[in-house]
C-alpha cells in the first residue's frame, strides 16, 4: 500500500481546512513547492494537490505553483480541484501531471466525465467524496442525492485509473478514519481505491492496510502530517510491513 502526503493549495500557499469549509483555513507552509520538496526527501513515491480556489471557483487557479512542484520533484503527481472540462485536463499533462482527479462532474455531466475518461484512460481518477455516504460536489459546499456505493459502480465501469474515496464528515478532523464505507466501496468495484479522511495516528494506517486484499492500494494523509502527529518515514514503513 501507498500512502501519499497531501498538498492542499489555496491563495499560493499550502493550508489544511476542516471538513473541507472554505474559511477554516490554516496555513501551513508560504510555499507549497517547499513542501513538496520535503516530502520528497522523506521518501514520498507520489504526491496527492488540491488546487482549492479551483474547487470552489469551478477552474483551476494554482497552476503556476503545480506545475514547479512537477518540475522540481519529478514524482508522479495526481491534481484535483475545478477540473470540469477537457481544456484543463489537457493544461495538466501538458505540464507533468500524472493522473487527473475529477469528482463534481461525475454528477454534473456524466457523459463529458466519461468522455474525459475514454480519452485519457488510465489517467482519470474519480473523486468520490461523500457525507454520510452521499456525494457532495462543488468544493463539498454541494450535497447531491446520489450514494457513493452507487455512483462507485457506475464509474467502475470506466477505463479510470482508481478511486479516491474521501469521508467528507472526517476530512482535516484528525478523527480516525472510514473503515467500513473503504471497505464497502473496494468490495463493490474492480478498480483500485485510495483512501481519504480522517488519518490520525499510525494505527489508522495499519487499518487500512488490512484493507489492501480487497482492492485498496493508498492513503492520502495530510493534516496529521503537517501536526507532526507521524513522520512521512514512518507511515512509509507501517504501510510496507508485510508481518
Amino acid at each position: 500500500m501507498i500512502v501519499i502526503p497531501a498538498i492542499d493549495i489555496k491563495d499560493g500557499k499550502c493550508v489544511r481546512l476542516f471538513r473541507g469549509l472554505r474559511n477554516t483555513a490554516k496555513v501551513y507552509y508560504n510555499d507549497p513547492v517547499d513542501v513538496a520538496l520535503m516530502f520528497k526527501d522523506q521518501g514520498a513515491e507520489r504526491l496527492h494537490i488540491v488546487d482549492l480556489d479551483g474547487a470552489f471557483e469551478g477552474n483551476l487557479r494554482n497552476l503556476k505553483v503545480i506545475e514547479k512542484i512537477v518540475a522540481r520533484t519529478g514524482l508522479p503527481i495526481e491534481v484535483g480541484g475545478g477540473i470540469r472540462d477537457e481544456a484543463v485536463v489537457k493544461t495538466l499533462f501538458s505540464v507533468g501531471v500524472r493522473w487527473a482527479i475529477v469528482g463534481t462532474l461525475i454528477i454534473e455531466d456524466f457523459s463529458l466525465f466519461e468522455r474525459l475518461v475514454r480519452t485519457f484512460p488510465e489517467r482519470i481518477i474519480a473523486g468520490l467524496d461523500a457525507k454520510r455516504g452521499r456525494v457532495a460536489v462543488r468544493g463539498w459546499e454541494r450535497e447531491s442525492s446520489f450514494s457513493v456505493l452507487d455512483l462507485a459502480k457506475s464509474v467502475d465501469k470506466l477505463p479510470i485509473s482508481a478511486i479516491i474515496f474521501t469521508e467528507i464528515s472526517k476530512d482535516g478532523t484528525l478523527s480516525g478514519v472510514e473503515e467500513g464505507l473503504t471497505k464497502k466501496i473496494a468490495e463493490s468495484v474492480k478498480k483500485p481505491v485510495i483512501a481519504s479522511g480522517g488519518v490520525a495516528s499510525l494505527d489508522d494506517i495499519k487499518r487500512i492496510k488490512k484493507l489492501e486484499p480487497f482492492g485498496v492500494i493508498g492513503i492520502i494523509v495530510g493534516k496529521a502530517l503537517y501536526e507532526k502527529r507521524f513522520t512521512l518515514k514512518e507511515a512509509l514503513e507501517v504501510a510496507k510491513d508485510v508481518g
